[in-house]
């Protein structure tokens, strides 16, 4: 991630920056470990539903 910010900003003389290469992958790695969570969230509530959805139709089936 650190590399993607640099590439876009290659001017390395700059005054200041607003965040250290360790700051950039801490919050790199904290939503990554957020869009995880929620697209296994995501996962299990369709695996889920694609359960119910699918006993209801064996059932009415019956």
């Amino acid at each position: 991630m650190f590399g993607t910010i640099s590439c876009l900003c290659p001017q390395t003389d700059l005054e200041g920056t607003l965040l250290t290469k360790e700051q950039v992958e801490e919050i790199s790695t904290r939503i990554s470990k957020s869009v995880s969570e929620n697209v296994s969230k995501q996962l299990e509530k369709a695996i889920s539903s694609a359960k119910s959805s699918s006993k209801s139709t064996e059932n009415n089936k019956k």
